[in-house]
């Protein structure tokens, strides 16, 4: 059904649920707030905040948003957070089926970890029950070939929110992770503070040969296609608020009858997540969650979406395009 006709729809619903004491025009904003059809930027930042949350799974004590934040903030980030994030992507998407230089970072089994990310200006939060662990995947280690996102590096234990938390730094684009434990976790002992193992590299390490090595071998991105590859890491794990998609790549959040089949495959025969591609042409491949209409709906969606972010395609043939990049979505291991 067309939005208009939906929203006329659930306005006369509203006016007969009130017994006709509400006025049409007020029905159809109340049906329109519902729908996710008002502009975002329209809404005061408490609501703002609160419908992010809807979405993402944040802690509204996380979440900053100001009046001049685009949409609900989940893309509006300094040039370094988006840089980073866009190598986060290629690691977030690639696993060992693959031999392109991010398949061994190791990092796709944070997946596993269901993070709730958690986007500022100049920093990103990855929420979840065992910092310490999570951590552990994304850092590199002393004479560990490969292993870990290069460049980024242990730069101190901290407390965010009152919860133990480690910050860490991604050297070549100065970006800020903060990885931290769940509000509903309980309260870390007196004086307690995150360490990581002590074979990890920590900001006092410059960069080694093999990480300039693997950062030169990533294609050039386009500004554009850099967004949209932002936009993937930050929409990890994702539902949206009127429970008709959901971007988890370990399970389906919704418990969709439809979807429920779609982890045996991965599971007997191996995942399969490819990331790829340059300049603004860019392929996303994987095998078992999520369904790549959902990560379409998420990456285009009215409230939710990147902005400018537009849907091409027909049946199974799933395209993202922003600017002059364009994203290829591809269910399973065709080409």
């Amino acid at each position: 059904m067309p939005l208009k006709d939906d929203l006329a729809t659930r306005a006369r619903e509203i006016q007969r649920e009130s017994g006709n004491t509400v006025p049409y025009r007020t029905a159809r904003s109340l049906a329109a707030r519902e729908k996710g059809a008002l502009a975002v930027e329209t809404l005061p930042v408490p609501e703002r905040t609160a419908l992010r949350c809807a979405y993402t799974g944040e802690r509204e004590s996380t979440v900053q948003i100001r009046p001049d934040t685009q949409r609900l903030g989940l893309d509006d980030c300094s040039d370094g957070q988006r840089t980073f994030r866009a190598l986060l992507a290629l690691a977030l998407f690639n696993d060992n089926d693959y031999t392109g230089p991010t398949a061994r970072w190791n990092y796709a089994i944070a997946a596993a970890y269901a993070p709730v990310m958690s986007p500022r200006r100049d920093e990103l939060l990855m929420v979840n029950s065992t910092p310490e662990n999570l951590a552990g995947r994304l850092l590199p280690t002393c004479g560990a070939s490969g292993r870990g996102v290069p460049g980024l590096r242990y730069e101190a234990g901290c407390w965010c929110r009152g919860r133990e938390s480690l910050r860490l730094r991604h050297l070549p684009t100065g970006a800020l992770l903060t990885v931290t434990a769940q509000p509903d976790k309980g309260p870390c002992a007196a004086g307690r503070r995150c360490l990581p193992a002590s074979d990890l590299l920590t900001v006092e390490h410059c960069l080694t040969a093999e990480e300039h090595r693997t950062l030169e071998a990533v294609p050039p991105i386009s500004p554009d296609a850099m967004t949209l590859l932002a936009a993937l890491t930050v929409r990890y794990t994702m539902v949206d608020r009127l429970r008709q998609w959901a971007t988890s790549l370990a399970w389906d959040p919704l418990d969709r009858p439809e979807v429920k089949g779609r982890k045996y495959p991965e599971m007997m025969r191996g995942p399969v997540r490819h990331l790829w591609g340059a300049g603004d042409a860019w392929t996303l491949r994987w095998r078992g969650y999520p369904q790549a209409r959902d990560v379409v709906r998420a990456l285009t969606h009215r409230e939710a979406g990147v902005r400018g972010a537009v849907p091409v395609g027909r049946g199974d043939a799933h395209r993202v395009v922003l600017g002059t990049a364009a994203l290829d979505l591809r269910d399973g291991e065709g080409n």
